[in-house]
């Protein structure tokens, strides 16, 4: 039964964070759950002329999220291979925010593909 509503969660309500590198070279996407902890629904990765997804669509490389952490300053995003061997990419981002205003960037780093500064602008 505890499954069941794991599963459920993310079903909620969801907001997609979308981050890219200058000159569109790697982005991602990134739709979560709203819960009292991070719940990744979903993951679109796109760098380098390829593509990983954690739900597995045509054309894509699946992926897993390995593990994930946010507070009010950071998010950090493992994503694995499919048998969770080895870690394809790190996601790591810092937050600030000032009265209305809200910011959030950080690094994206893809095995054998590269790294990028990436920014993501306010959902």
């Amino acid at each position: 039964m505890l499954m069941l509503a794991a599963a459920a969660t993310p079903a909620l309500a969801t907001e997609s964070i979308v981050c890219s590198a200058e000159g569109g070279a790697a982005s991602i996407d990134v739709l979560m759950g709203h819960t009292a902890v991070i719940a990744v629904a979903r993951v679109w990765l796109d760098a380098g002329g390829k593509t990983w997804t954690t739900d597995g669509q045509p054309g894509s490389t699946k992926i897993i999220v390995g593990q994930a952490f946010e507070d009010s300053e950071r998010m950090l995003i493992d994503l694995t291979d499919d048998g969770i061997n080895s870690i394809v990419a790190k996601l790591r981002l810092v937050k600030a925010s000032e009265q209305s205003s809200f910011a959030m960037g950080g690094t994206l780093s893809i095995a054998g593909v590269g790294a990028w500064a990436v920014t993501c602008p306010e959902p």
